[in-house]
């Protein structure tokens, strides 16, 4: 934590910097109301471009327009040192400090102006978790590399107004990870060995031709699993906890930089090995930070974002810092 703290400060202080760099740019917004996603047959993909829902950071309900492509390709650093106990952070008994190195990437396409697809796979590519966890000797140990759970999802624009819009999300992460009771006690998990069933709800308020506030559900599913120890004649049942999250933030786009901050809520359920209660219940409150710069006219279009989540207060809940660095692009 000691350690984290002057980097959240120098990462703060960049941020706000690239806030005061840019000045913003003339108005895009028509004030007629017609639909942003016509555009003239001859410029559409530039006219895409410079809609206010595909901004340097997009609207969080946002859909790609039909037959366009949204890659991008994502480096993530995932710490976590302690855990919050009522509100109070402290160090983990034991010792049960992990970090991960994972590449990840994200692919939408627009099948329809208001419905898109998307997949994300991640891979990790390093980890090293505190043998505390598996009740080892080892201070450090190396964890798998290998692809984690992926995702796939459908999201449907539903609602489309002149000051506001709403989305959702149905989707499901699958089992593809290797979970932490098919490796050996020397390697780290790179999923939970279960399945997912995720619903989302995306909502966007815009302020200005630049500015937004983006409001975001989502709800988690997890099924049963069931496996055996090694060694163990035994089927174990476990049911880890369905969880809920909401989001609520602000988001100001400039013609080359976009840059937001969100407060995050997640509650999680306890964990259940059959039927007996192994984690609590937990929630954690989380601030995420978005900087997004580049380029998205139609001759050059292209971004490099930057994320940060960090960790405020919350009950039994593992206090993770996750550093995120994307590049995307867009294309029909």
């Amino acid at each position: 934590m000691k350690k984290t703290i002057p980097f959240l400060v120098f990462a703060s202080i960049l941020l706000c910097f690239w806030a005061d760099a840019y000045p913003s740019p003339p108005s895009v917004f028509d004030p007629e109301g017609s639909d942003r996603r016509a555009g003239s047959p001859t410029n559409e993909f530039g006219r895409t471009l410079e809609m206010p829902a595909w901004g340097m950071i997009e609207w969080s309900s946002a859909t790609l327009p039909k037959g366009f492509w949204y890659p991008s390709f994502e480096f993530s650093y995932v710490h976590s040192e302690s855990y919050f106990l009522a509100g109070k952070e402290v160090d983990f008994p034991g010792g049960r400090d992990s970090t991960a190195y994972i590449l990840g990437t994200r692919l939408l396409y627009g099948l329809s102006n208001n419905f898109s697809l998307g997949v994300y796979i991640p891979f990790m590519l390093d980890q090293k978790v505190d043998s505390g966890m598996y009740g080892t000797k080892i201070k450090m140990i190396s964890g798998a590399s290998n692809f984690g759970d992926v995702r796939l999802w459908a999201k449907y624009h539903f609602i489309d107004r002149y000051l506001w819009s709403m989305a959702t999300e149905l989707g499901s992460t699958l089992p593809t990870g290797k979970p932490h009771n098919k490796v050996s006690s020397k390697e780290a998990a790179t999923g939970d060995g279960q399945t997912d069933l995720n619903l989302g709800l995306n909502g966007d308020i815009l302020l200005t031709e630049e500015s937004f506030i983006k409001l975001d559900g989502q709800f988690v599913y997890q099924f049963k699993r069931t496996y055996r120890e090694k060694g163990e004649k035994k089927l174990i049942g476990e049911k880890l906890g369905n969880s809920f999250g909401a989001d609520a933030g602000f988001v100001m786009n400039f013609q080359n930089m976009g840059f937001g901050g969100t407060l995050q809520y997640d509650f999680w359920q306890a964990t259940k090995r059959n039927n007996a209660v192994i984690t609590p219940d937990c929630d954690l409150f989380n601030l995420l930070l978005q900087l997004s710069i580049g380029n998205l006219s139609p001759e050059k279009q292209g971004k490099l974002a930057f994320t940060l989540n960090f960790p405020l207060t919350g009950k039994n809940a593992s206090t993770t810092y996750r550093l995120g660095i994307s590049l995307k692009t867009i294309f029909r």
